[in-house]
C-alpha cells in the first residue's frame, strides 16, 4: 500500500525586488601565537618550598611547577615546569645562569594561541 499527500503547499513568486544585504563575517578576536615550554628539572634538596622559590627566582612568576619525584636518599627532587611566553634558549639560559647544580631533563615546546584581550 502506497501513502500519499493529498496537500500540498505553493509559495507564491515575489516580483519585489529588494537590495539584498550582505551578510558581515563574524571575524574571531584577533589572536597571538605564544610559547610555551615544557621540562622536568631535578634540584638539590627535599623541600619543595625551596625547590619552587629558587625556580620562580629564575623564570619568574609566568610558569607552573608540579613536583614529579623526591628522592630522599639522593636529596634530590624533580620538577615538572611550564613556562608561558619565553622560547625554550630563554628558558634554558635563565636555568643555567642562576641554578648552578640542576639538572635538566627532557624539553618540549609547543605555541598556544591566546586572544589579545587576556
Amino acid at each position: 500500500m502506497m501513502l500519499q499527500s493529498t496537500q500540498s503547499t505553493v509559495l507564491p513568486l515575489t516580483s519585489s525586488r529588494r537590495a539584498v544585504q550582505p551578510v558581515r563575517a563574524v571575524t574571531p578576536q584577533s589572536s597571538r601565537d605564544v610559547p610555551r615550554v615544557t621540562l622536568e628539572v631535578t634540584v638539590s634538596g627535599t623541600s619543595s618550598a625551596n625547590g619552587r622559590r629558587a625556580l620562580h627566582a629564575a623564570l619568574g612568576n609566568n610558569l607552573q611547577l608540579y613536583v614529579v619525584t623526591i628522592d630522599k636518599r639522593n636529596e634530590r627532587m624533580t620538577f615538572r615546569v611550564e613556562v608561558i611566553s619565553r622560547t625554550l634558549d630563554e628558558v634554558i639560559g635563565a636555568l643555567t645562569s642562576a641554578l648552578d647544580r640542576a639538572t635538566l631533563g627532557r624539553a618540549t615546546c609547543s605555541m598556544l594561541r591566546r586572544s589579545h584581550n587576556l
